[in-house]
Protein backbone atom coordinates (compact mmCIF):
# COMPACT_ATOMS: atom_id res chain seq x y z
CA UNK A 1 0.00 0.00 0.00
CA UNK A 2 1.22 3.47 -0.86
CA UNK A 3 1.98 5.73 2.00
CA UNK A 4 -0.07 8.08 2.62
CA UNK A 5 0.17 12.12 3.85
CA UNK A 6 -1.43 12.20 7.47
CA UNK A 7 -4.03 14.66 7.97
CA UNK A 8 -3.69 17.47 10.31
CA UNK A 9 -6.49 16.63 13.24
CA UNK A 10 -7.58 19.50 15.48
CA UNK A 11 -9.10 18.82 18.90
CA UNK A 12 -12.39 19.99 19.26
CA UNK A 13 -14.97 19.76 21.61
CA UNK A 14 -16.54 16.37 21.25
CA UNK A 15 -14.07 15.01 18.69
CA UNK A 16 -10.74 15.59 16.52
CA UNK A 17 -11.28 16.63 12.80
CA UNK A 18 -9.11 17.01 10.37
CA UNK A 19 -9.52 19.57 7.62
CA UNK A 20 -7.08 18.91 4.44
CA UNK A 21 -8.15 21.80 2.28
CA UNK A 22 -9.14 24.14 4.40
CA UNK A 23 -12.36 25.72 6.88
CA UNK A 24 -15.47 26.21 5.57
CA UNK A 25 -18.68 24.80 4.62
CA UNK A 26 -17.46 23.54 1.05
CA UNK A 27 -14.88 21.66 1.85
CA UNK A 28 -14.61 18.24 3.51
CA UNK A 29 -13.80 16.99 6.69
CA UNK A 30 -12.37 13.96 8.08
CA UNK A 31 -13.38 13.56 11.90
CA UNK A 32 -13.09 10.57 15.02
CA UNK A 33 -14.73 10.59 18.00
CA UNK A 34 -15.50 8.49 20.92
CA UNK A 35 -18.11 5.69 19.68
CA UNK A 36 -20.71 6.21 22.34
CA UNK A 37 -22.44 2.28 21.73
CA UNK A 38 -19.45 0.80 22.14
CA UNK A 39 -17.09 1.13 25.01
CA UNK A 40 -13.40 1.63 24.08
CA UNK A 41 -14.02 2.16 20.42
CA UNK A 42 -13.85 5.27 17.88
CA UNK A 43 -16.13 6.54 15.47
CA UNK A 44 -14.72 8.28 12.55
CA UNK A 45 -16.12 10.00 9.26
CA UNK A 46 -14.55 11.30 5.98
CA UNK A 47 -17.55 13.48 4.25
CA UNK A 48 -17.49 16.28 1.01
CA UNK A 49 -20.73 17.39 1.00
CA UNK A 50 -21.93 16.63 -2.84
CA UNK A 51 -18.85 14.35 -3.69
CA UNK A 52 -18.58 11.44 -1.04
CA UNK A 53 -18.76 10.36 2.45
CA UNK A 54 -17.87 7.23 4.74
CA UNK A 55 -17.64 6.22 7.93
CA UNK A 56 -16.57 3.45 10.12
CA UNK A 57 -15.78 1.58 13.72
CA UNK A 58 -12.23 1.10 14.82
CA UNK A 59 -10.84 -0.27 18.46
CA UNK A 60 -8.74 2.83 19.05
CA UNK A 61 -8.39 6.44 18.15
CA UNK A 62 -5.40 6.10 16.50
CA UNK A 63 -7.13 3.03 13.93
CA UNK A 64 -10.14 5.16 13.61
CA UNK A 65 -7.64 8.12 12.43
CA UNK A 66 -5.71 5.86 9.94
CA UNK A 67 -8.99 4.85 8.65
CA UNK A 68 -10.40 7.99 8.45
CA UNK A 69 -7.10 9.41 6.31
CA UNK A 70 -7.21 6.74 4.13
CA UNK A 71 -10.50 6.42 3.25
CA UNK A 72 -9.85 10.77 2.48
CA UNK A 73 -7.28 9.76 0.18
CA UNK A 74 -9.04 6.74 -1.39
CA UNK A 75 -12.02 9.44 -1.91
CA UNK A 76 -10.30 12.32 -2.94
CA UNK A 77 -9.09 10.46 -5.78
CA UNK A 78 -12.32 9.66 -7.08
CA UNK A 79 -14.43 11.80 -9.61
CA UNK A 80 -16.31 14.47 -8.77
CA UNK A 81 -20.27 14.31 -9.74
CA UNK A 82 -21.64 16.01 -12.10
CA UNK A 83 -24.33 18.71 -11.86
CA UNK A 84 -25.56 17.95 -14.77
CA UNK A 85 -29.02 19.44 -13.93
CA UNK A 86 -27.11 22.85 -12.73
CA UNK A 87 -25.07 22.34 -16.19
CA UNK A 88 -27.75 22.76 -18.43
CA UNK A 89 -29.50 25.33 -16.48
CA UNK A 90 -26.68 27.33 -17.11
CA UNK A 91 -26.51 26.46 -20.95
CA UNK A 92 -29.94 27.51 -21.13
CA UNK A 93 -29.53 31.05 -19.15
CA UNK A 94 -26.40 31.85 -21.57
CA UNK A 95 -27.43 30.74 -24.35
CA UNK A 96 -29.15 34.05 -25.90
CA UNK A 97 -25.81 35.92 -25.06
CA UNK A 98 -23.34 33.91 -25.44
CA UNK A 99 -22.31 30.73 -27.21
CA UNK A 100 -22.22 27.26 -25.96
CA UNK A 101 -19.05 25.87 -24.78
CA UNK A 102 -16.66 24.35 -27.73
CA UNK A 103 -16.93 20.65 -25.88
CA UNK A 104 -20.76 20.71 -25.99
CA UNK A 105 -21.21 18.53 -29.40
CA UNK A 106 -18.95 16.51 -27.70
CA UNK A 107 -21.32 15.10 -24.69
CA UNK A 108 -23.04 11.80 -24.41
CA UNK A 109 -26.34 11.57 -26.43
CA UNK A 110 -28.41 11.39 -22.76
CA UNK A 111 -26.78 14.95 -21.77
CA UNK A 112 -27.65 16.58 -25.98
CA UNK A 113 -31.04 15.04 -25.77
CA UNK A 114 -31.85 16.60 -22.21
CA UNK A 115 -30.52 19.78 -23.08
CA UNK A 116 -32.41 19.74 -26.96
CA UNK A 117 -35.67 18.59 -24.27
CA UNK A 118 -34.83 21.86 -21.92
CA UNK A 119 -34.38 24.30 -24.52
CA UNK A 120 -38.11 23.00 -26.09
CA UNK A 121 -39.70 23.87 -23.13
CA UNK A 122 -38.56 26.61 -21.82
CA UNK A 123 -38.77 28.13 -25.43
CA UNK A 124 -41.89 26.08 -25.86
CA UNK A 125 -43.71 29.59 -26.96
CA UNK A 126 -41.49 30.35 -29.39
CA UNK A 127 -41.12 27.33 -31.20
CA UNK A 128 -44.57 27.56 -31.46
CA UNK A 129 -44.85 31.19 -33.32
CA UNK A 130 -41.73 30.76 -35.29
CA UNK A 131 -39.93 32.97 -33.10
CA UNK A 132 -37.10 31.53 -31.52
CA UNK A 133 -34.32 33.78 -31.21
CA UNK A 134 -31.06 33.52 -33.47
CA UNK A 135 -28.66 32.17 -31.00
CA UNK A 136 -31.18 29.50 -29.60
CA UNK A 137 -32.57 28.55 -33.08
CA UNK A 138 -28.71 27.77 -34.01
CA UNK A 139 -28.19 25.99 -30.75
CA UNK A 140 -31.17 23.80 -31.36
CA UNK A 141 -30.39 23.26 -35.12
CA UNK A 142 -26.68 22.17 -34.16
CA UNK A 143 -28.23 20.03 -31.45
CA UNK A 144 -30.47 18.02 -33.84
CA UNK A 145 -27.91 17.88 -36.54
CA UNK A 146 -25.57 15.95 -33.92
CA UNK A 147 -27.72 13.89 -32.49
CA UNK A 148 -29.19 12.99 -36.50
CA UNK A 149 -25.55 12.50 -37.13
CA UNK A 150 -25.30 9.89 -34.44
CA UNK A 151 -27.82 8.06 -35.10
CA UNK A 152 -27.10 7.89 -38.88
CA UNK A 153 -23.27 6.85 -37.76
CA UNK A 154 -23.25 5.05 -34.20
CA UNK A 155 -20.09 3.95 -34.81
CA UNK A 156 -18.86 7.53 -34.66
CA UNK A 157 -20.22 9.32 -31.82
CA UNK A 158 -21.03 8.59 -28.41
Amino acid sequence: MAVVQRLKWFKEQQRFAAYPVGFGPHHGCAAVWPNIGRYGSWAWSVIWDGWFGEDGIAESKQEAADAATAAWWKLVATPIPRDVESEIAVLIARAPVMPPPNHLLTEDRDYLVRLNRALALQYADELRSGQLPGPIKNLMESLSAELYRRRVSPQRGG
